[in-house]
């Protein structure tokens, strides 16, 4: 079964160096040999450097890839300056931007913000749309004009709505040009998010096969099995919380699991966001979470244990899929998408 891949290039920190920079491009041209149909960067201050340098530096280093953030909120950036931001980046690639927008977590809950509401993320992203489209919009009872949408390569860049609840993915199908969907990759979890879009596409009138629908995963690939499960359990401990922490209602939670879940969505340290040497990873351990949160959340083994899972996933339903080739630092990550491009994605492509 064909599988489409989507990757996720992130440097874990700033980018301090020409030898950095140069790694990093290699990354992107590597994966876009690889087949990869977009390649995405964080937008998270807290965690690394600046999400636009990362962008500009993947549109440079493509040629065919859809290149943007993944994902971005609508508080730490302003529409008129992502607007702008998406205008040029779709002028720098020939038109092969997108934007995938989410209610924010480290990089807002660090500066002392509260998440966004649905609401403040669907009059974000009219606000964007209208900006490039029309040069006019309104943001919060405030006047947005720009004087450079009449020369934006297209009129309307692709924005994906990254979901982990049941409302949040009623309203991807309601306004979104797609889904990045966190909500899981068991199969029940698959069946249970393609409804849901489906339902929020159906009440907006539209066509639900218009809504592109893309599963994100915790991935850790290494030749150690073991190994690459113990890499992947701080992202795993962040995507636990992220997911859970307003409600386990509507989102396939075992009933036996729910008490250990709210106790550890109750006790997240945020300063500690997916670090491996953290109190979270340890917290999950202690509660008996972990078998669980890997196996609903996450990509982790060697490439033979890949394979065998995207082939499940595909025939649960999840045929697009964001990944990332991972191992820390930049050299270390170049040696992983070979691996990951020659012996996985080949596999499917």
């Amino acid at each position: 079964m064909k599988v489409k891949f989507a990757i996720s290039i992130d440097p874990g920190g700033p980018l301090l160096s020409r030898a950095d920079v140069d790694r990093y491009s290699d990354l992107v041209k590597m994966a876009e040999d690889y087949g990869a149909a977009a390649i995405g960067t964080y937008d998270s201050a807290f965690i690394g450097g600046d999400a636009f340098v990362r962008a500009t530096l993947i549109a440079r280093a493509s040629t065919r890839a859809k290149v943007g953030l993944r994902p971005t909120n609508p508080l730490t950036r302003e529409p008129q300056v992502m607007a702008s931001f998406l205008a040029s980046i779709d002028s720098l690639t020939d038109g092969r931007a997108f934007m995938d927008i989410a209610s924010g977590d480290s990089a807002v809950l660090n500066i002392g913000y509260k998440i966004a509401s649905r609401a403040r993320i669907e009059e974000y992203v009219a606000c964007v749309r209208d900006l490039i489209a029309t040069g006019e919009a309104i943001y919060r009872k405030r006047q947005q004009r720009v004087r450079w949408s009449a020369t934006a390569v297209r009129n309307r860049v692709p924005i994906s709505i990254c979901a982990e609840g049941p409302k949040m993915l009623h309203l991807a199908g309601r306004i979104g040009d797609g889904v990045i969907a966190g909500t899981g990759l068991l199969p029940e979890v698959i069946a249970d998010t393609t409804a849901r879009v489906q339902a929020g596409a159906r009440a907006a009138g539209r066509d639900p096969a218009e809504i592109d629908v893309w599963f994100t995963t915790r991935t850790s690939l290494h030749e150690d099995r073991n190994r690459a499960i113990e890499n992947v359990k701080a992202s795993v401990s962040s995507i636990l919380n992220h997911s859970m922490r307003f409600s386990l209602e509507d989102k396939c939670v075992p009933p036996d699991l729910s008490a250990k879940l709210q106790t550890y969505v109750d006790g997240y340290v945020l300063y500690d966001h997916v670090l491996q040497a953290g109190r979270n990873p340890r917290r999950m351990d202690e509660l008996g979470l972990t078998d669980y949160a890997i196996g609903r959340f996450a990509l982790a083994g060697n490439a033979s244990d890949w394979r065998s899972r995207i082939e499940e996933l595909a025939q649960a339903g999840a045929t697009q899929l964001w990944v990332s080739p991972g191992g820390g630092r930049l050299d270390r990550q170049l040696h992983y998408m070979q691996i990951l491009g020659k012996e996985i994605m080949a596999h499917f492509i």
